[in-house]
């Protein structure tokens, strides 16, 4: 039950928050638009340039949030995530992904260019915590994969 109710919510939102470790070791997190799939793992487009991109090549162990803004305490809930990150290579499943990035986001014409130069990457999640406080006060389910 809780893997569907986190699959649902993964579909619902739009933002993740990205943490990776840099090469001083010290912690660094990043606002990436993504999309998920069935297996729940989910993708976004970066730079290999960007600071994300360049910590996760050295240190793939990455964590992640999902939430939506809440201003009241029973409507805190979403997702963290633990799981290896990498560059997805396969030009065929960049595609599918693609597909499904491009109808989730409404994203002008003009960043075309940019998306066929961009990488694509991928966390697959080793660990999640559902957190819904909507339940009750601190309530949470994990997962292991």
């Amino acid at each position: 039950m809780t893997r569907d109710i986190i699959q649902a919510f993964l579909e619902s939102q739009s933002t993740l928050a990205l943490a990776t470790v840099n090469a001083a070791g010290q912690a660094e997190v990043a606002p990436l638009f993504y999309v998920s799939d069935e297996a729940l793992n989910l993708y976004w487009l970066s730079s290999e340039s960007s600071r994300h991109s360049v910590n996760l090549s050295a240190h793939p162990h990455v964590a992640a949030t999902v939430y939506p803004m809440a201003w009241n305490w029973n409507d805190i809930r979403g997702v963290q995530i633990e799981g290896e990150a990498q560059a997805v290579r396969d030009e065929f499943l960049r595609e599918r992904v693609l597909q499904r990035y491009l109808a989730k986001f409404l994203l002008p014409a003009s960043f075309d260019t940019q998306i066929a130069v961009t990488t694509l990457y991928v966390l697959k999640p080793t660990w999640l915590r559902w957190l819904d406080n909507g339940v009750g006060f601190g309530f949470k389910e994990e997962i292991e994969l």
